[in-house]
Formats: structure tokens, sequence, C-alpha cells
């Protein structure tokens, strides 16, 4: 039987040396992972009391939602919907089974395989006419004997269960009695188990993600390897040979001392879900760990200071933990689950790096590089970090609750950074797409980085000391202040019946850095002059990118509409509403060259990024110097041949799509360096 906590073992190569190692260079013979899964459902808030079994499960591809967006943990479970979710979660084959020969369960049926696999795994063996009734519920008595017989949790006699309604003479005892001895459920009330009430969606998930937890091996340190044996700390084992590779006398140095948690049968470890690494290099001389291209299913943790990890694949859930205390490189990594720079110790209480620091010494600054890397969403919890993104490094979502340090090379931007609890100064030295502040307490914003769009849905007072643009700054509460400082700002947007003086608490010194206030241009500043003349107004200084902005939007009026399609312009943001089903590329270049031969008579375009984002995937496909005298309608054009989207191309394919391009130049003698962004929606 397999472990059913983590059933995508690590089956790849490894080995590292100090400095120059690399994984050995053999060829990988592990089944990889399922792609972890970003899902949320509109009716499992983090607040759910199922949330973290339904998010485990979910991002593992065992239990999906419907398609509008729901999971409706409420609703009553079949019995073959419940045996495809336990079949999954343990993993088992669903393919080459024995037919049990249930009358009401033809091979045809989409629950076959699930099925046959649980009654060939004997946890399940249907009725005594030959009928396993797939559209049947199932009672709570039912779940707790499959968890039993499914996870061979060793059963135990009735003793100290505190349920009322169950008693030693009843079939269900012993089953009840194990799953509450392994904390995998702790009845509906605290004297009743109800174990003829119906399960629902959640609380089969809730039962199988506890027994996971319950039967999962906890970690053990390695203490050496010598031929096939590996020595860990609960013991000596023999190694299946899928894991030979990895735990060999080559990798000692990279292994010695790390946390393993793995799955042993007969004294043989058959399968490995998670590693941490203990083991440091030193700041003259770092541990490189090269994986030269090799994925990774389960979860890594690094634990050890200077290390510099490069060419992996992690599948799984990926920490850079409290013991990396210096600095850590990932390069050519991707991360597919969730990745945390955070606080947390090691697993035992000495790392190996052997740097320590004395009480009265200066805690060292935790240098964190990412180059040419990408990740999903990284979650920061470690005080004081930097975190620096290089090259081609992607991330849809940082998710900040402590004080930090965020940088980015020139032509990166990050998408989305949400701050909360836990961080009272945060500085951008990076462009950022959207920025959430939801901070407990009160927060400086600091670094030189320009924002699309700010939004502070706390009621703290923020400080702004930011060298850069904010394109827009969204105040959701009326008990929310900020001060400006220097900062520039394109439209400040405010809560309900309050004006811009009751939010911005310097409003009188920084008024002329506010363009627009809720949308409606600010009278403080002076809109730039017909002809592009340019000018200062209440202590403002109009930028290139406001007369660019300005030129635009006296082009476009209220929107520039043809037959098939409209154009407007808000901010830095073009909407494109699609308004006929028939509407192509062309007819959108057609509304938008107005646009296009505005920017090329008004301006000098020496550069352009040009992006198409589909879903959350943003793929670069211009990046280059263009000629003066190529307008962006050309840049556009030529960027999306590369992806095959002709002129013939029908709009809906767009839909819910975008096209972002940044762009620098000048503009009557004036520098402008600014992002726009096409958003295709439907009429």
């Amino acid at each position: 039987m397999k472990n059913s906590t983590y059933q995508k073992l690590f089956r790849a190569t490894l080995a590292t040396t100090v400095a120059t190692g690399a994984f050995v260079a053999a060829v990988p013979t592990f089944a990889q992972a399922d792609v972890a899964k970003d899902i949320t459902f509109k009716d499992v808030k983090n607040t759910h009391q199922f949330y973290e079994a339904i998010k485990s499960l979910t991002s593992r591809g065992v239990i999906n939602g419907y398609t509008d967006g729901t999971y409706k943990p409420s609703q009553e479970i079949t019995r073959a919907q419940a045996a495809k979710i336990m079949a999954l979660a343990l993993d088992l084959d669903t393919k080459n089974v024995v037919d049990p020969g249930f009358k009401d369960v033809k091979k045809d049926n989409p629950f076959y395989g699930h099925i046959a696999a649980l009654v060939n795994a004997g946890v399940i063996s249907g009725y005594e006419d030959k009928t396993f009734k797939p559209t049947g519920n199932l009672t709570r008595a039912q779940v707790a004997k499959m968890i039993v017989l499914g996870y061979k949790l060793e059963e135990e006699k009735l003793s100290n269960l505190p349920f009322k309604d169950v008693n030693e003479k009843i079939w269900y005892a012993s089953y009840i009695q194990t799953v509450f001895s392994n904390k995998i459920t702790s009845g509906t009330t605290a004297t009743t188990f109800s174990p003829d009430a119906i399960v629902t969606r959640g609380q089969v998930a809730s039962f199988i993600f506890k027994s996971e937890l319950a039967t999962e091996k906890k970690g053990s340190e390695v203490i050496s390897i010598t031929g096939d044996k590996v020595v860990l700390s609960d013991g000596t084992f023999t190694l299946d040979a899928s894991l030979k590779a990895i735990f060999s006398a080559a990798n000692l140095d990279f292994l010695k001392g790390a946390i393993v948690k793995y799955t042993a049968k007969d004294g043989v470890i058959v399968g490995v879900s998670s590693i941490e690494i203990k083991a440091s290099g030193t700041a003259e001389k770092n541990l490189v760990i090269d994986g030269q291209g090799l994925v990774f299913p389960g979860n890594l943790t690094i634990n050890g200071d200077y290390i510099h990890l490069k060419n992996l694949t992690i599948k799984g859930a990926f920490e850079i933990g409290k013991d990396v205390k210096n600095s850590f490189t990932a390069e050519k990594v991707i991360v597919e689950g969730t990745a945390k720079v955070s606080n947390k110790a090691a697993s035992t209480a000495t790392a190996q790096s052997g740097v320590s620091y004395s009480a009265a010494a200066t805690a060292p600054t935790p240098t964190i590089i990412f180059i040419d890397a990408t990740f999903a969403n990284v979650e920061v919890t470690k005080d004081g970090a930097i975190i620096e993104y290089k090259g081609s490094s992607k991330v849809k979502e940082l998710i900040l609750s402590s004080n930090v340090i965020l940088k980015a090379a020139e032509g990166i931007t990050i998408p989305k950074v949400t701050i909360k609890a836990g961080a009272t100064k945060v500085t951008l030295d990076a462009n950022v797409g959207n920025l959430t502040v939801n901070s407990a307490g009160n927060l400086t914003l600091a670094g030189t980085g320009n924002i699309q769009e700010v939004t502070i849905e706390s009621n703290k007072d923020v400080k702004f000391e930011t060298k850069g643009k904010i394109e827009k700054l969204s105040i959701k509460s009326k008990d929310t202040h900020i001060s400006l400082g220097t900062t520039k700002v394109g439209d400040l947007v405010l809560p309900a019946g309050t004006t811009a003086k009751d939010i911005v608490a310097d409003f009188e010194e920084s008024k002329g850095n506010i363009e627009n206030v809720s949308g409606v241009t600010n009278p403080e500043v002076t809109p730039p002059a017909a002809g592009g003349g340019g000018g200062t107004g209440g202590g403002g200084v109009v930028t290139g990118e406001q007369l660019l902005n300005q030129l635009l939007l006296d082009q476009l009026g209220a929107g520039n509409a043809s037959g098939d399609v409209a154009i407007s312009l808000s901010g830095n943001a073009f909407t494109v509403i699609i308004k006929k089903e028939s509407s192509t590329l062309g007819h959108f270049r057609v509304a938008a060259q107005p646009v296009f031969d505005t920017i090329k008579s008004n301006t000098v375009v020496k550069s352009a990024v040009v992006s198409f984002t589909a879903g959350n995937e943003e793929i670069i496909i211009s990046n280059s110097n263009v000629d003066n005298n190529q307008d962006l309608g050309e840049v556009i054009a030529k960027a999306l041949a590369k992806v095959n989207l002709p002129e013939t191309t029908q709009l809906s394919v767009l839909k819910g799509k975008s096209i972002k391009f940044q762009v620098t130049g000048t503009i009557d003698n004036k520098a402008f360096n600014t992002t726009y962004t096409f958003n295709f929606v439907g009429q």
C-alpha cells in the first residue's frame, strides 16, 4: 500500500558538491507530479472550516469544483464520488484493475476504475446483492471504515469515545474509535458522532486531509550513506532502486543533516515526499546545487546559508527558512507551488552553517536573489529581507507580511503585490502593476519604482516616500490618511463623501503632484497646453507622461468607436469593447489607428516592450529597440505576427486577455517612460 500523503515521489538524480557541484546527469526515472493548481472557490473562503483541506486536495487534483467557480462543501456526496476522491488521494492504479463484478457499475461507468481500485485494495466491498449503489449516499460511519482500511490505521477497540451514539456492540465502533484516536474527527458535537448522518463534500475532504496528516511520516535526519544503505536518525534502510541515485555517497556533502520525509515498507524506503536542506556554503564559496533541468515533484525547504540553487523545477511547495541568514540565490528555478521566504526554523535546533552570531552582534541582512526564475506566488515573512529579481524573472504575486526591500531589474514589472499585517515599512525599488495595502498598522512606502495602481483597503495611515509615479491611488476607507510628500499621482480616487483635504494629510504641500482627483482634473495642476507647450501650476511640473496622456485623451475624446470596436482610455488603460463576434484584429487596428498616429506624429519613440497576456501567463513577444520612425501600431502588429495573430483573427480570441506595451521616448523635449494596456472585453 502506498503512502497516501504525497504519492508523487521524488525519483530524480541529485548530486552536489560545494561551489562546483551538480546533480548527476542521469536520465530521471520518476513519474512527474500533476502541475500544482492555483484554485480558489467563491464559497470556500480562507475562514471556512474546511478551507485547508479543500485547498490541499484541489491543488493536487484530487478534488474539483464546479464550472460556476464553487465547490459546494455542504452538498451531499455520492458513494461513487467519494470512491473517486479516495482512490486519487491514495494514488491507486485505476487503470489496471480486476473487475469487482458490481451489477450497477459497468466498465463504461466513469467511476468504474476508482471503485474497482478500492475493492482490489480491500477498502470497500459493496452490498451482498452484488451492487455498489454508486448514486447512493455515504454515512459518516461508512467513511470512518473506508479511512481506517484505506490508510491502514491500526484498528482500536472501543475505549475513550465521548460519543453517546456509539456503543461497542455496533459494527462500526472500532472504526470510529480509530479515527477519533488519530484526531481525524472530533464528532458532530462533543458527545455525538452521528454515524448515520450523510456526509458532505466538505466533510469528505476534511476526513481525507486529516487522515493524511495523521499518517504522514515525520522527518528524519540523514546521518550517513554507504552503498545501498542510508542511515537515518530513526534507523538504517535499504533503498528502492529508483532512489539509489538520490541517496548516493556522492551526495553526502549535500544531504548530510538534511531532513527527509519518506515512505518505508519492510525496511525499504520506497518514496520521498520532501527534503529540507541544512548544509551551507560560505560567503567565499557558496554551495552550488545544479539540478540540470530536472523536476522535483515534492516539497523542498532551504535552511542553510550561502546556497545557490539552479536549473530545477519544483512541483510542490518551496520554502527559504530562518537559517538563510545572509544569502540565497535561485537561478533558472521554476516553482509551481507556493513559495515562502520565512522565519521558520530548521527541523532540528542547529543548522550546519558553521556561522554563529553573538547576542551583541548586528543581525545580518538576508539577501534573496532570483535570476531568470519563475514563481507562482511568493509569501515573505522574513523581516529585513532584500528580495531581488534579475534577468527575466517572473512572479504572479508577492505577499509581504514583514519589512522588505523589493528590487527588480529594468524591464521587470511585478504584476501584483499585497502588503499584509506585519509590515510597517516596505521599499519598492521595482515597478509594480497592482499594489494592495492591507496592513494592520501604519505603513511607510518608499522606493524608486513606478506603480500602476495602489489600493489602500486598510483604515491605517500610509506615508509615501516613493520617487516613482503612481498612476492610480484608490482609498477605500474614509478613516485612512495618507501623506504624499513628493510622490506623483495620476488619479487619486477617494471614498464617497470625502475630499482630498480630508484624506491627504499634507495636501497643501503635495497638491501640485496630483493630476486628477476621482477622475476629475485637479485645478491645482496646469494641464498641458494645446500643441504640447507644457508648464507648471500649483508647484507641479508637467511630465512627458502627462503630455502623452493628454494627447491621447484629446484624440480619443469620449471614446473612438467604429461599428465593430470601441476604444476608450482611462489612466493608462485602454478598454477595447468587442461589439460583434465577427470583429477582427483588422477592425481593432482601424479603431486604434488614431492612437498610433497621435504617438507617431507628436513623439519620438526610442524603445518599446510589448507583451501578450493570456490568463496569468505573460509572453514577451518584442523586447528590442525600435526605429525612431516606427510607430506603436507597427510595433504591435509585428509583435502579434510573431504569435500568429493575423489581421483576420477574430477578436473573440483576445476576450479577457490584454496587450501591454511599455514605451520610452520624448515629447516636446520631455522624456516619458510609461506602460499602456489594451484590455479586451465583450459588448
